[in-house]
């Protein structure tokens, strides 16, 4: 079976499950418009096809989706989700190593930026990416909740994974995912704002004691926002107050996910990412499945956010995925 053979069944992505979060933001829709060509990136033998994606308030956006199936019974899914604007497919040697260990391997790729809505914010905008996560365990996984179902990404791939779970009830379907560098919007506010977090350092592992939180630059956020004081001085509290509401960590969000694992892995080598700061934040406020999410640090080898870099970290990640990504929800 493959997403293209899926063109003429109903989208789903707004029904209600048994165990729905009662906090948990409306899902959109997913519309199959066709087989497509495969982005750089992809799975060896993945058929790949073109879906639009309609959520509440926000205009439609159109992305591409790849499938690959294993030889045998699938073990579960794994979504690999990309950094940045995510208009290309996360693979980083994991896509054909998951693969290959018996799992059903889907990248998501973008259009345009899934970030921008034209100023509505980023939380509307996580539908998006959260609306195409429930259509892949309904329509790839099959609504099967004897394997796992999982997700792994890197900073903005993390930060779509973590608004699915935070603020549109996606815990009710992963039972496992690992995060990479972040995600960098946990408190936008803190990262527009220094001044605003007045917390202890932010010790985030051995290796990052004091971990930095605030942006190189606000023009991100602001094009997202439709602000444009971000990291300026003295923002007004008007969009303060919007920052802190679309961030991943607001007072509203869900952060008990009895069935759902959690793994991080970030880059320590100097100098560190602020995404390590922007990602403690949240790391601080989750209770997953392994009640303290499993942080890990390398320095030496890998860049930036490239904690992948490391042979070792990639090793780490690989095996716990495939001991991790478990069928929770039963």
């Amino acid at each position: 079976m493959v997403l293209a053979g899926l063109a003429s069944l109903p989208a789903f992505g707004g029904e209600t499950s048994p165990e729905a979060d009662r906090n948990a933001l409306a899902l959109g829709t997913v519309t199959v418009l066709g087989p497509a060509t495969c982005l750089s990136g992809a799975t060896k033998g993945a058929a790949c096809t073109s879906i639009n994606v309609s959520c509440p308030g926000v205009p439609d956006l159109t992305a591409v989706l790849s499938e690959a199936f294993p030889t045998g019974a699938a073990m579960g899914t794994i979504i690999l989700n990309s950094g940045g604007d995510g208009t290309t497919f996360f693979n980083s040697g994991f896509a054909n190593a998951y693969l290959a260990d018996g799992f059903r391997v889907v990248q998501l790729g973008w259009t345009t930026e899934w970030e921008d809505t034209g100023g509505l914010g980023l939380k509307s905008a996580a539908c998006r990416g959260a609306t195409v996560f429930k259509y892949v365990f309904d329509n790839v996984q099959g609504g099967d909740r004897t394997t796992g179902f999982c997700a792994q990404g890197t900073s903005g791939g993390g930060a779509a994974i973590t608004y699915a779970l935070a603020q549109y009830g996606l815990s009710n379907y992963f039972d496992y995912v690992v995060i990479a560098a972040g995600p960098g919007v946990a408190r936008m506010d803190y990262g527009c704002d220094k001044s605003l977090y007045t917390g202890p350092a932010l010790d985030v592992c051995p290796l990052i004691t004091s971990a930095p939180y605030t942006y190189f630059s606000g023009a991100k956020v602001n094009l997202w926002e439709n602000t444009n004081t971000c990291n300026t001085k003295s923002p007004p509290q008007s969009d303060i107050n919007k920052w802190a509401a679309d961030s991943i960590a607001t007072a509203r969000a869900t952060f008990s996910y009895p069935k759902t694992a959690m793994s991080w892995y970030f880059c320590a080598t100097p100098p560190v990412n602020n995404s390590s700061g922007q990602g403690k934040f949240l790391i601080e406020k989750v209770r997953p499945k392994n009640t303290a999410p499993d942080v890990n640090c390398y320095s030496g080898v890998c860049k930036g956010e490239a904690v992948w870099q490391d042979p070792n970290a990639f090793n780490a990640t690989q095996a716990e995925m495939l001991s991790q990504c478990v069928a929770n929800h039963r």
